[in-house]
């Protein structure tokens, strides 16, 4: 299934859907990822299982959809360039074990988003409960 990353729809469509059966958004961001389920969101954003259609194996990966919730100019403002320096503290970080590598950063229809390498596994919430 492909999720609708329109945050006014959010409509699931069958998985050869190229546009939103519900609103007509475009499903595959940057021609290449389109979301499957939504994992989290919070008052700055929501995150997505996604698949990486580009590569052979199609693997599983993480939409980081920047969408703030907040209200006044100057708390998006911040927010939106506490995102962008993610991006780029990612990158800075390189390969590492314990963190999941950049794939890309961009903004498309007004929206900044993040993909990253999807690292099957507990969440933190789960672990603590452990």
């Amino acid at each position: 299934m492909r999720k609708c990353l329109n945050p006014d729809c959010l409509y699931t469509n069958p998985d050869n859907s190229k546009f939103c059966q519900k609103c007509g958004n475009k499903l595959l961001l940057r021609e290449r990822y389109y979301a499957e389920q939504i994992l989290g969101q919070g008052g700055f954003g929501r995150t997505f299982l996604a698949v990486d259609e580009d590569k052979p194996s199609k693997p599983s990966c993480v939409i980081k959809q920047f969408f703030p919730e907040a209200q006044g100019t100057d708390t998006v403002q911040k927010a939106s360039e506490l995102f962008a320096q993610e991006a780029e503290r990612l990158e800075e970080l390189g390969k590492h074990p314990q963190i999941p590598d950049l794939l890309a950063y961009f903004t498309s229809e007004g929206r900044q988003y993040l993909v990253q390498e999807y690292i099957e596994g507990k969440t933190l919430p789960q672990g603590l409960e452990q």
